[in-house]
């Protein structure tokens, strides 16, 4: 009878720190999701490069790039960049300036990792990263004030969603055309509308890997 109460006691108090354990685990799991890894790249906003835990050689990262390089599962082949924003206080458009000759895809998340939209350059209009980010209801009062038409590459993206991130990835097939892509990433704005539906000017850093 007593090592039958003695095992029930070991297994309540080592179902107890198990638990404890994971209690104060939960905030650190938490941060590790993919909204905070990027939060951890740059302000809201800010246009960011996402680089692989490794390098295509394998070698681990340096240490000054262990916070821009915690996505892991970044295929070498891609070249990707993204950034965080709101919608509390309006729409967001994410553009860039130019068009890349080459495949590429960009994606709408939610704080979460859900993904809500995606599309790539042969769905896009004429191949233009040109996307306007809101609320069902932002979107509407932007098509009231000037709708949307046949010459214009913006592509409205409805989603429910206080807050988000955007990643674009772009594919490196030939070496020779990773410094193409960088200068396209340095055009990549991540941007609140104002009331007239203009962007605000951001300053990308996503054409840099410092």
């Amino acid at each position: 009878m007593g090592r039958i109460i003695l095992t029930l006691l070991v297994g309540l108090v080592g179902a107890g720190l198990v638990h404890i354990a994971t209690i104060f685990m939960v905030p650190r799991v938490a941060e590790n999701n993919a909204w905070g890894r990027i939060s951890a790249l740059g302000a809201p906003y800010e246009v960011v490069r996402i680089a692989p835990l490794r390098d295509t050689s394998g070698q681990p990262s340096a240490p000054r790039q262990a916070a821009r390089n915690a996505f892991s599962f970044i295929d070498p082949a891609f070249v990707v960049a993204g950034c965080r924003f709101s919608l509390e206080d309006g729409p967001v458009e994410i553009a860039a300036s130019g068009v890349l000759d080459g495949f590429w895809s960009t994606s709408i998340y939610d704080r979460k990792g859900d993904n809500l939209y995606s599309i790539n350059d042969r769905a896009a209009i004429e191949g233009v990263v040109d996307l306007i980010v809101g609320t069902r209801e932002q979107i509407e009062a932007i098509d009231a004030m000037a709708p949307f038409t046949s010459e214009d590459t913006s592509l409205p993206v409805v989603v429910d969603v206080g807050e988000g991130y955007m990643t674009l990835r772009i594919l490196i097939d030939e070496e020779s055309k990773r410094p193409a892509v960088d200068s396209f990433l340095r055009t990549v704005s991540c941007a609140p509308l104002d009331a007239a539906g203009t962007a605000s000017t951001r300053t990308s850093q996503a054409g840099t890997d410092n």
